[in-house]
């Protein structure tokens, strides 16, 4: 029982200093933002938002798609996007039968057969 207690300790203290570190960075960005000039600020919000029109709109991928193919990202990048919200907004662009194609599309690209999902409702 102690080495249950012990464990979720050190997890508790791993999911506050990540939450730190998000929180260091994300203040560490703001500053770096202020302090470009505003043609800078133009030109990243250009640049940014040009990809992710491409990602979203006229490629219609996923999100790792966004991440990897057009902004040429590495994994690492894949907890930053959802720290800063993304994800979300990856998600909130498709319908749901539009996230579940992605997500079929993805496994596929990786040689694995998604299950096709029955429902059965039954007569009360």
């Amino acid at each position: 029982m102690s080495d249950k207690k012990s464990l979720l300790e050190s997890l508790t203290e791993l999911g506050e200093e990540h939450e730190e570190a998000r929180l260091r960075y994300e203040a560490e960005n703001d500053a770096w933002w202020d302090a470009l000039s505003e043609e800078e600020r133009e030109d990243a919000f250009y640049a940014v938002v040009k990809r992710i029109h491409q990602a979203e709109v006229i490629d219609r991928g996923t999100y790792r798609y966004a991440l990897y193919d057009v902004f040429g990202f590495d994994g690492y990048m894949y907890g930053r996007g959802m720290s800063c919200g993304y994800m979300t907004l990856h998600n909130c662009i498709y319908t749901p039968q539009e996230i579940r194609d992605l997500r079929d599309r993805e496994l596929a690209s990786h040689g694995i057969i998604p299950k096709k999902h029955t429902f059965i409702v039954e007569d009360k």
